[in-house]
């Protein structure tokens, strides 16, 4: 199978940063619920310390709050990069579909669809080119002329 490599990043930008995002959220609630979980077991201990408990609850928000920034400073650029990743092999095929499809109505499509070995949606890649290999065989018999024809006729009729 031939090797394609992408130019572009974001061939479906939209889709991508819709996933992108919503993989960043989910992470930065995870992150959100962990914190508040880290607070509470903090918490408990400084008031079960009988000298030092104040020490430990005046320094729990400094804690949190940088462990929230070092968490974010990994986490988004880490979720942003297997984001792009992930997405690249659902976004990829769905726009090479369209390429596809598009140079197919447009009538100078060459050979199957092809989508690199590692790329969701290979199912639907072989699902394309059976009906393309469909039409293009009943095109050549005449039948595809002969169903628009009976169709317009029908439309005409009603």
């Amino acid at each position: 199978m031939a090797r394609f490599h992408r130019k572009r990043q974001l061939v479906k930008s939209r889709l991508q940063l819709k996933l992108i995002l919503s993989l960043m959220g989910v992470a930065c609630l995870a992150t959100l619920f962990q914190i508040i979980l880290v607070n509470r077991a903090l918490s408990e201990l400084g008031a079960q310390l009988p000298r030092e408990g104040d020490l430990l609850l005046g320094a729990i928000p400094g804690i949190i709050r940088s462990s929230v920034m070092l968490t974010m400073a990994f986490l988004v650029p880490f979720m942003m990069g297997v984001g792009l990743v992930l997405t690249h092999r659902i976004a990829g095929p769905i726009y090479r579909f369209e390429q596809y499809l598009a140079d197919v109505a447009a009538g100078k499509h060459k050979g199957a669809c092809k989508i690199r070995q590692g790329d969701e949606l290979q199912d639907l890649c072989d699902a394309i080119n059976d009906a393309v290999s469909a039409l293009e065989s009943r095109n050549s018999d005449g039948e595809v002329e002969a169903e628009f024809d009976a169709e317009a006729e029908q439309s005409k009729a009603a």
